[in-house]
Order: C-alpha cells, then structure tokens, then sequence
C-alpha cells in the first residue's frame, strides 16, 4: 500500500502530536520572519496541520496546501481567529499551486508522493519561489523504501538527491533514515533522506 486511505483517520490517529524534529531542526536554522527574508512560509502537504500551527506560532504567515481536503478543514479549525489571519489554505494538487515568493517551503513527508513527472515540473517552482537565500526542509524517499517501484511516487538515490539540490541550493542537513519501523498502514522499511538547504544566490 502506497498511499494512505481514510485521511480522517490517518489525521485522527497523529492528533496531539509534537511538530516533526525536521521543521524544528531547521527553524533553528532560518532567520524569524520580518528579518532577512520575505515572511511567508509554504507548507506543501500540510496533513493534519501540525507544522502550520508551528510556523503560525513563531510568527510567519503560512500557505497551506493539501489536496485532501479533510486537511485543510483541520488546519482552519485548530487556529484562534488572530492566528486564521495569518493562513491561507488552498485544496489543491501542488502542480495547480502558484508558488508565492517565500522564506521557507517545508514539504513533510510529501514530495515522494509526487510521481516523477511532476516532481521535475515542481522543484524548479520550488526553487524560484524561494528566490536568494531562502530556505527548504522536506523529506524524500530512497530506493530501499517499502513503497519503492510504485509509478505514483518518486524516489531518489543519494547521489540524485545531491544533483537536484547542488544545481541551486546549500546542504545545510542531509541525513539519511534507512530502518525498519511502522507506518499507518502497517509495517514498513523507510528509506527517508531528511534535508534542510538554503537557495543560492
């Protein structure tokens, strides 16, 4: 199984939950918002809405974007009204998404389920949208990963991942996850490489 189904439950089963160590690791990282760059951070595949809450706690304004829309109902109805000011939330497909000039993308755990078509088309965006000097913390998936041969996800060898990110960005955290563990639906190996980079000039 390579795709989880019954997004209520998987965000039901996550409710309470400490933000992923990966945003934390990079917001000690990254400049508050109002300071050096733009303060607008993009949370692509914003699931359950943890890491929004966060971002919206340290101060920066956040676009939200979930194409399950289970996920943006949650997001909307976790926050107070002074922090909904701050959130814009979009039921969308990440390649339907018009990328504003931002601070910091955070992509948690989703960009592997992208396929290998619109993973090409989106990383420029993401890229350009970043502009000089901001920041991106996502996660992608290696070949040893349980889910590795489904034609709906994407999934990197080291060596690919450092070309992606070397044509435009500074590594600042490459960290690879090769385990066995658990996932919602189950047991799995993952093959996880958790990266943090800042955009080049």
């Amino acid at each position: 199984m390579t795709r989880v189904e019954g997004w209520e439950g998987y965000y039901a089963a996550l409710e309470g939950r400490p933000p992923r160590p990966l945003l934390l690791e990079a917001l000690a990282l990254v400049p508050p918002p109002d300071a050096s760059l733009p303060p607008l951070a993009v949370d692509l595949g914003c699931g359950d809405g943890t890491e929004t809450r966060e971002l919206i706690a340290r101060g920066w304004s956040v676009l939200a974007v979930d194409k399950a829309p289970e996920a943006i109902g949650r997001v909307r109805a976790s926050l107070s009204a002074e922090e909904a000011t701050r959130l814009t939330a979009i039921v969308a497909s990440f390649g339907d998404v018009d990328l504003p000039r931002a601070g910091l993308i955070y992509a948690g755990l989703s960009l592997p389920f992208c396929d290998a078509d619109e993973l090409r088309t989106l990383w420029p965006r993401i890229a350009a949208a970043l502009g000089p000097d901001g920041w991106f913390a996502g996660h992608f998936f290696g070949p040893r990963d349980s889910w590795a041969g489904s034609a709906e996800m994407t999934f990197l060898s080291r060596d690919e991942l450092e070309t992606l990110l070397l044509a435009d960005f500074r590594i600042e955290v490459l960290r690879e996850q090769d385990e066995d563990g658990d996932s919602f639906s189950g047991p799995k190996h993952w093959h996880v490489f958790h990266v943090v980079a800042q955009r080049g000039a």
